[in-house]
């Protein structure tokens, strides 16, 4: 069961959609971003190993779950039923688990970063809002890494 029943989710909170817009139109380039993050950073280096067009993949990946949560077209057992197989698809794989998590991390770094250059929190009201939004990206994420972490482990 849901934390936060799908009715107060994101597209529930006004002004979500210019986030859930953002995340839709900008997902190419936010994976764009993910990838070459993930196989430049110093922490990631098992990622240099995964052809370039697969990380992308996993990263465009990413935001389309996000876009599907934060318009509440998914649920929760979606996101673990998900991020489980992708963690044991990373184990299968021998990407250390601490470099999986990390990628989920860039990952969401990366969008509140493209949130604010693409001046989604100009105003006090955007601010609050974005406040309200970062709870349920936080969710998101925080749930993708626990059923990364359960996969990898294989439970």
């Amino acid at each position: 069961m849901d934390i936060i029943p799908k009715e107060t989710r994101a597209a529930a909170v006004p002004g979500a959609e210019r986030l859930i817009h953002l995340v839709e139109n900008c997902a190419d380039e936010l994976a764009r971003e993910v990838a070459q993050t993930l196989r430049q950073h110093p922490l990631t280096v098992n990622y240099r190993t995964i052809p370039e067009k697969d990380v992308y993949d996993r990263a465009r990946r990413v935001f389309s779950n996000l876009e599907q949560w934060l318009s509440q077209k998914s649920e929760r057992e979606d996101v673990a039923r998900y991020y489980a197989a992708l963690g044991a698809q990373r184990h299968e794989e021998r990407v250390p688990l601490s470099e999986v998590l990390h990628a989920l991390n860039i990952c969401r770094r990366v969008l509140w970063q493209n949130v604010i250059e693409h001046g989604l929190l100009d105003t006090v009201y955007d601010f609050v809002q974005a406040l309200e939004l970062q709870h349920q990206v936080l969710l998101f994420f925080d749930r993708a890494i626990f059923y990364t972490a359960r996969g990898y482990e294989g439970g």
